[in-house]
């Protein structure tokens, strides 16, 4: 079984790379820009598996930014490199500034600090006195993905805000939207080391004939490999044991 075509299409490992990039300067201050292509390019990750392996272990490892795997790889969900209105986006987190204005809408938050310039200043004025200069990394592409109530950031709440403060209307970066009626993603790279670790309980009710947490890990696993097609290739080929007498029960209670 070869791995689904669209985990290779170039736009999504910009997406990623960008991600990448953008993180690893935040945690490695002076590591520079060719040392991150190389770390990206580097001809020994078997790809797609340990690309995209690679890109969830940066986000959620250091980060914890849950779903970025997902939307990033995601069948149903297209990307697209773009100049945005950014008034045509929501914040994706609350921030004090959408605390501020009651609302994630970069449009409706212009629209209050228009009405409240004294309130502006301050806040103007009191997020120059926090944000770390980076011009690199200022400049990176922020990441949209479209949410069940419009475009939203994932990945740069902190740039955004600071275009609204700097009276800024566009600017570029990486959209996803969803190409199916239905606003989840689908067929995305589940990570491995995720199938890896769900099957450590599994194995741990097989040795101790623990038949309710077997059902219910298996209940766990089969929804998951359900909307991963690269997820049942791994589980197979890479995660599952090859001891009998864990694989054979797993794979009969899984119907595969």
């Amino acid at each position: 079984m070869d791995y689904p075509k669209h985990l290779g299409e170039k736009i999504r490992t910009k997406v990623a790379t960008s991600y990448l990039k953008h993180e690893l300067r935040k945690l490695f201050p002076s590591i520079s820009e060719p040392e991150i292509e190389g770390l990206i390019v580097n001809k020994n990750l078997a790809i797609p598996r340990d690309f995209w392996n690679g890109v969830h272990g940066v986000g959620m490892g250091f980060k914890l930014h849950i779903g970025f795997i997902y939307l990033n790889t995601a069948e149903n969900i297209s990307w697209s490199f773009e100049t945005i209105d950014i008034k045509s986006i929501n914040f994706g987190v609350d921030r004090d500034l959408t605390r501020m204005a009651g609302s994630r809408s970069v449009e409706k938050i212009v629209e209050y600090l228009r009405a409240n310039p004294k309130t502006y200043d301050k806040y103007l004025e009191e997020f120059k006195m926090n944000w770390v200069e980076d011009k690199q990394r200022e400049t990176d592409p922020i990441i949209i993905c479209e949410k069940k109530d419009g475009l939203a950031i994932y990945e740069g709440n902190g740039r955004l805000e600071k275009l609204i403060l700097d009276n800024r209307e566009k600017t570029k970066g990486y959209v996803g939207r969803y190409t199916t009626s239905e606003k989840r993603p689908l067929n995305y790279w589940l990570p491995t080391s995720l199938i890896m670790d769900l099957l450590l309980f599994v194995y741990q009710a097989i040795e101790e004939d623990d038949q309710d947490l077997f059902e219910s890990q298996i209940k766990v696993i089969r929804n998951m490999l359900r909307d991963s097609e690269s997820g049942k290739k791994e589980f197979i080929e890479r995660a599952l044991s090859s001891k009998k007498e864990y694989r054979e029960p797993i794979l009969t209670a899984l119907g595969i």
